[in-house]
């Protein structure tokens, strides 16, 4: 827990070296289309969760689909959705290191993979999609996000356009250093299994999950089912992130960031020191055909699960619909 929250300050011990991962590895994810099949969806959008979180996020954890669903949303507008599980997360039957393989460059290459795999009839991927798709927007959430625009830089014709949620290049993670983390094999066996590495370490304290992810507008109810069902993430993922991280050169699509004015970690109140803060972050994107951004106010990191989610679904899709 110290090496991850040295990490978060910014004054993490030196490494050296590399390491070469070759495996193969199963990601479940969670596909919707359209109810409308006598047209083809508009693009198919990959959402990707951000830490202590999976798939089940983009879903609304279970409540009300019309106020949390971006599957929802999306298909509402017609478009399709592939929600993934982050390697080592979710229903993925794999738990690698949690320190020399489940890292962002990793999570980069293979969704790198599934890219490809939805651009191509011939793909193994399509047999279960159905189809191949001419436009693939990248669509992440927080940690989600840092590795969306990764991709931007490192695969710059993966995808068509750039959601980047809960993101922006100014950072503040006082929230995440003081928080009480923990093994999550420690914390909690019978859910994540006494044998789970070390290395998966979830929040312990339910309270601080909630101030941490929710301020003002949101159904109280929700922040208790996260609490319960929390994902983990691993030291590895937080100690690279500094790799992957920088501006996004070479990337030519257009990009949105959608971060919440009350956002802990990438945001500050009042709404124009937010906005000082997106508009400043247009500088990580300097070949984008466009950059734009959305700061809903009243909503905490998680801007899924606050009130405010529907406007989010509308303004994103509506860009989307200009963009795509």
């Amino acid at each position: 827990m110290d090496f991850m929250r040295s990490v978060w300050r910014g004054t993490p011990a030196a490494t050296n070296g590399t390491l070469t991962v070759s495996d193969t590895f199963t990601i479940k994810g969670t596909y919707c289309t359209p109810k409308d099949t006598t047209t083809e969806p508009k693009a198919l959008q990959v959402l990707v969760h951000g830490i202590t979180y999976n798939k089940t996020m983009w879903a609304g954890m279970g409540f009300s689909p019309a106020d949390y669903s971006w599957h929802t949303a999306a298909t509402s507008r017609g478009y399709a959705t592939l929600a993934l599980d982050r390697l080592g997360h979710g229903a993925n039957p794999q738990r690698p290191d949690p320190l020399s393989v489940v890292q962002p460059q990793v999570q980069i290459d293979i969704m790198h993979e599934i890219f490809a795999g939805a651009r191509d009839a011939a793909s193994p991927l399509n047999s279960v999609l159905g189809r191949a798709y001419d436009k693939v927007a990248f669509v992440g959430h927080s940690y989600g996000a840092f590795l969306g625009a990764a991709l931007g830089a490192q695969y710059p014709a993966d995808a068509d356009a750039l959601v980047l949620a809960g993101y922006s290049s100014y950072f503040d993670f006082s929230d995440m250093i003081e928080a009480s983390w923990a093994s999550a094999a420690d914390h909690d066996p019978a859910r994540f299994g006494a044998d789970l590495a070390k290395g998966y370490v979830v929040m312990t304290d339910e309270t601080q999950r909630t101030e941490t992810f929710y301020v003002g507008g949101y159904d109280a109810a929700i922040p208790p089912v996260d609490f319960a069902y929390e994902d983990t993430l691993t030291v590895g993922e937080i100690g690279a992130l500094a790799a992957i991280l920088g501006p996004a050169v070479g990337y030519t699509g257009p990009v949105l960031a959608v971060t919440s004015v009350e956002d802990a970690f990438f945001c500050e109140t009042p709404k124009e020191k937010c906005e000082e803060h997106l508009i400043a972050t247009a500088d990580a994107f300097p070949d984008a055909e466009s950059y734009d951004y959305f700061a809903p106010e009243n909503t905490g990191h998680d801007l899924t699960l606050h009130y405010t989610a529907g406007e989010t679904f509308e303004k994103v899709h509506e860009w989307l619909d200009s963009k795509l």
